[in-house]
């Protein structure tokens, strides 16, 4: 591709929305506008100062009648009967246009054009982004006309969808003259040109197809015809005004084709009105054609019709449904010669995550109700959301889940009907907004005047998940009515919006101005230095803040005993930033000259981004796509906005051709046709197995066309991948290696690049987009693409220059862009001597004399253990020595160091070196753990370690001369247990309760710290290390138990066994 210079400021990229806006400004410049806060049109109104928000559309119309000006409302699905029912009986004074969205694959059972046919109401549905203003002005002056309102079609394709016009190409229409009588629609319509026939046979002439469109049907038809060559040979009839159809071209369609095929988003919906016209047309003694819709002719005339799916909008899927129809059109064509083979069965799973929104939070509170009537309610009857969970004798106790729109819409009419019951039921709501939210107020309003108690509603946060099962608890226990309030926590973990609002302000800073993590104190306490990684989803982001709590209970009696225990369970680490953190990574000396595109003669050139931060098309589509408006092409797109992260939508795909001409016109479709991808970015890893899943509906990649650069890391929240058997699965090239060019295939662990760089994950998208840039896979100039990166900072996502200059440098030597990445991890042993030692030298006068202890017992390992450098396991038992030596020294001094060492060195002197040290590797990390009982005093100095603050800071990338503020809070649990009554006090506090600790330790004998079970387990440990050495004869069989034991000490359980079952473990 070249740079187009040619009139390139007349091109501008329109999407569906704002087309809606322009085309009713050419009306009337002055709207009201109605919406309410939900998917799909809010990120697009959201930014409209003029813009009502109402809770349901239908109350939009009745503020439209009641102002009289012209006013759009936009409806969502699930409103669509409400409203229609209202406006068919409302009186206007001035226009008002209905915007309903339609998405067939999410709500088939509703059909808007049916329904807004039966209300009277005129229909208009635009078939692409570049006619949406036009058809926008069309339906104002339809309601205009009409003097009622008129509903404009918006698929959800369509609203995803973008493309170029040339604004010299678009022409005024105007109104019909103006006449004492009332111009039907009919004829506007006509006026308008909504309806259009193309290649239409000459009268007496038949043809054997003919198709009649609806919606974005109309553009995957006229591409696969301008793709097989038969433009001029298919009659097709696009109908834009959908209700009242225009029967005369419908009728010369039928008279003249012998069959009719009507490809709409809703199979069946127009197809009854063009049978009911066939009908009539046959009444009158006419031939007429056969008509299919629902059902399409069989390749084989022996078999059944073919059954068409809803929502068969693809290229790919027309194709496929129509390509023995188009044969006979022309049967010297081999159409099924141009169909992508099918590619065999993924071995990885690429279902759709539903982890956020309303139904994933219900089925959260389900469970958790669950748990805790299954726990608390004995002897009764608990019935959730209608199933029966439990029986017995006693009350029966209803739980139901609802969703804040639906309480809203029934709630009163629940409570009504459940007060008269007289029975106990618990409503547990999920508030899917703010604080801010009325359905508190209302809920207590509801309550009482159906006469329930207002000390019934109670309110619940996920910050508390105590706190929400004993209300639980409560309400099971209470008779009547009881209402459970509960919302998202200060970190959401559910809520779209709250998730959205975070991500969106990480993109502004470019940075996470506050990252907190909640480690385990247990994590903590582990001898092998497990990877801390902060931005692991089960560890470094729901980092909910510490609450102090205290409750009580009363006890089963298999639970009843004297006990009283106090130790820290959490440590919360947060760090606040004021300015961006960065790491050095060492760059390449190579020059960063200007890529070669690799697609510089194409005529096209598609990609797909799978994986979008922000709204769409996303970060990464903004700029492609504003660096093609630079080079003049002509761009389409379309996106699927299916919230799938914080901030993270579906996908988008883009197309880039030449500025098309008269002359050289051919229809353009933004879909990617099946295996026509020429660039495929996966950003998100589960958007990439979608997007190549032979059994989904995109398909986008093929092995002789298709380049392809994959993260192969989780992004937040995300969960492991699993294979067809349910095991843990990672991306690799065999995974894609049938659906891209494997030899130029990039899959990089982007994210984590992105979060040791820049500490901020998101910036991964725009490495990996420098990445491809500069492997020429992207066609547009250097000049292009940086004033790309200049407006899209200016939009609001800032450090983007960075990361994609980023991006293009790594790309010259991925290798060493990615060795500090791969090394975080990794251990060096000597500098773990020296720091073991210099940490204890730091801290004083004791603790030079500890550091002198840690030294001379680490020399003493290194000249007895001299084999366990041989190899890889040996060395990261040294590396576990070490780290038992320095712990050892921590708990009890020199004398619980010197019982470590000389066991250990006892064992390896009975070891032997054909086997590399077997028995030794396998004992050193399970005799560690059971000598460092994890008491109150040992994880107190733990905690205040120099080791761990090191770590953490590390990890975190905590630097003070940047201003970085580093806090730690503790969060201590203290039980007490007198017989049947239980009480538990989580204490929030700083660090001074481990100071304390850690004081009044010092005058604890070794000899009593630790539970029994704990003792006992320390002398079987130690007594199985003497036996094993004193039993050279047992050799293997002794090997095969420390080997076991070295599980239950990687795992942690070794400080969970019962004494039992470690008997049988050390006697097998």
């Amino acid at each position: 591709m070249t740079n187009v210079e040619t009139r390139q400021e007349l091109l501008d990229v329109v999407w569906a929305i704002p087309s809606i806006f322009e085309g009713l400004n050419a009306c009337d410049v002055d709207w009201s506008i109605y919406a309410p806060k939900c998917e799909p049109f809010w990120v697009s109104l959201s930014k409209k100062p003029e813009l009502r928000i109402v809770y349901s559309a239908c109350r939009g119309i009745t503020l439209a009648s009641e102002e009289g000006k012209p006013a759009v409302i936009f409806v969502p699905n699930r409103q669509l009967y409400s409203v229609m029912k209202l406006a068919q009986q409302a009186q206007l004074n001035a226009p008002l246009v209905l915007v309903v969205e339609d998405h067939p694959s999410l709500a088939p059972q509703i059909l808007p054009r049916e329904i807004a046919s039966r209300a009277g109401l005129c229909v208009v549905e635009p078939c692409t982004a570049s006619e949406v203003a036009y058809c926008a002005e069309a339906a104002a002056k339809l309601s205009a006309s009409t003097n009622k309102p008129t509903v404009l079609i918006a698929h959800h394709g369509l609203l995803g969808g973008c493309s170029s016009v040339d604004r010299n190409d678009v022409q005024e229409t105007k109104l019909p003259r103006q006449t004492a009588e009332a111009v039907s629609p009919i004829r506007l319509g006509r006026k308008f040109e909504l309806n259009r026939q193309r290649s239409l046979p000459s009268p007496g002439e038949k043809i054997s197809v003919g198709f009649i469109t609806i919606g974005m049907s109309d553009n995957a038809l006229k591409y696969l015809v301008s793709e097989l060559q038969l433009l001029g040979r298919v009659p097709m009839l696009n109908l834009r005004l959908v209700h009242p159809i225009d029967k005369v071209p419908v009728e010369r369609l039928l008279s003249r084709c012998r069959h009719v095929v009507v490809l709409e988003p809703r199979p069946g919906e127009i197809e009854r009105e063009i049978i009911a016209i066939a009908q009539f047309m046959r009444r009158e003694g006419g031939e007429v054609a056969s008509i299919w819709g629902k059902e399409i002719p069989p390749v084989d005339p022996e078999h059944e019709p073919v059954q068409v799916p809803t929502d068969s909008l693809h290229p790919s899927v027309v194709a496929r449904l129509t390509h023995h129809l188009l044969q006979d059109v022309r049967p010297s064509i081999a159409v099924t010669d141009c169909l992508v083979p099918l590619l065999p069965d993924l071995k990885i799973l690429s279902t759709r995550r539903t982890s956020f929104g309303t139904r994933a939070a219900l089925d959260l509170l389900r469970e958790k109700a669950k748990e805790v009537m299954l726990r608390t309610c004995n002897n009764m009857t608990v019935v959730i959301d209608g199933e029966h969970i439990s029986e017995g004798e006693g009350d029966v106790v209803f739980v139901e889940t609802w969703g804040e729109h639906n309480f809203v819409a029934d709630g009163a009419d629940i409570l009504r009907d459940a007060s008269l019951r007289k029975e106990t039921r618990i409503l547990i709501v999920w508030k899917s907004g703010g604080p801010g939210t009325a359905i508190g107020a209302l809920a207590g309003t509801i309550s009482t005047s159906s006469g329930t108690n207002e000390a019934n509603v109670v309110h619940a946060s996920l910050d508390n998940i105590e706190e929400l099962e004993v209300a639980i608890e409560n309400a099971g226990n209470r008779k009547g009515i009881s209402i459970l309030l509960v919302q998202d926590g200060v970190e959401p973990q559910f809520d779209i919006e709250k998730l959205t609002e975070d991500a969106l302000q990480i993109d502004h800073r470019g940075f996470r101005p506050q990252h907190a993590i909640v480690i385990p104190i247990e994590q903590m306490a582990a001898v092998r230095l497990a990877q801390l990684n902060s931005w692991d989803p089960r560890s470094g982001v729901l980092a909910m803040p510490l609450e102090s709590t205290v409750s009580t209970r009363w006890l089963k009696p298999q639970y009843r005993r004297w006990r009283i225990s106090l130790r820290p369970i959490l440590e919360r680490v947060e760090v606040t930033r004021t300015k961006p953190p960065v790491r050095v990574v060492a760059e390449t000396e190579q020059r960063l000259a200007p890529p070669k595109p690799l697609h510089a003669n194409a005529s096209t050139w598609r990609v797909h981004i799978a994986g979008c931060r922000g709204d769409q098309p996303g970060v990464v589509g903004t700029v492609l796509m504003e660096a093609g408006r630079q080079m003049g092409y002509e761009i389409c797109s379309q996106c699927n906005s299916a919230f799938v992260g914080a901030g993270r939508r579906a996908w988008s795909q883009i197309l880039f051709t030449r500025k098309q001409t008269n002359r050289s016109y051919r229809p353009l479709v933004a879909t990617i046709p099946w295996g026509e991808a020429d660039v495929l970015l996966g950003w998100d890893r589960e958007e990439v197995l979608r997007s190549l899943d032979p059994r989904g509906s995109l398909q986008v990649a093929s092995s002789d066309r298709t380049h392809v650069l994959v993260n192969t890391d989780p992004l937040e929240r995300q969960t492991s991948l699993k294979d067809s058997d349910g095991l843990p699965a990672s991306i690799d090239i065999d995974t894609i290696s049938k659906s891209c060019i494997s030899s130029t295939a990039v899959l990089r662990s982007f994210a984590s690049l992105a979060r040791y760089r820049f500490h901020n994950e998101r910036l991964g998208d725009l490495i990996q987009l420098g990445m491809a840039f500069q492997l020429g896979c992207i066609p547009v100039t250097v000049d292009a693409i940086d004033i790309a990166i200049e407006k899209v900072e200016l939009q609001g996502y800032a450090r983007s220059r960075e990361a994609f200059d980023f991006g293009r440098r790594a790309a010259l030597d991925p290798t060493a862009a990615w060795q500090p990445v791969k090394e975080e991890f990794k251990v060096n042993l000597n500098r773990l001597i020296k720091r073991s030692i210099r940490d204890f030298y730091a801290l004083g006068k004791r603790g030079i004399a500890k550091s002198v202890i840690v030294k001379r017992s680490i020399r003493q390992v290194q000249q007895s253990l001299p084999g366990l450098s041989e190899s890889k396991e040996g060395r990261q038992s040294m590396v576990d020595a070490v780290n038992a030596i320095r712990r050892c020294v921590l708990w009890g001094g020199e004398e619980t160091a010197n019982r470590f060492v000389n066991s250990i060195c006892k064992l390896y002197s009975a070891d032997r070196a054909e086997t590399g040290r077997a028995l030794t590797r396998a004992a050193i990390l399970p005799l560690a753990e059971s000598i460092l009982i994890r008491d109150l005093m040992y994880l107190s100095d733990l905690a205040r370690s120099t080791e761990i603050l090191r770590r953490i800071r590390n990890r975190l990338n905590v630097r003070h001369s940047r201003g970085d503020v580093l806090k730690r809070r503790f969060l201590s649990r203290l039980r007490i247990r007198l017989w049947s009554w239980s009480l538990q006090a989580d204490m929030r506090t700083s660090d001074w309760s481990s100071r304390i600790v850690s004081s009044v330790g010092l005058l604890v004998p070794s000899r009593w710290r630790g539970h029994r079970r704990d003792r006992a387990v320390r002398a079987m440990v130690l007594h199985a290390v003497e036996q094993a050495a004193n039993e050279p004869t047992q050799y293997k069989v002794w090997v095969s138990r420390f080997e076991a034991l070295n599980e239950l000490a990687l795992s942690g359980n070794i400080h969970t066994i019962a004494v039992e079952d470690l008997k049988k473990i050390l006697q097998t």
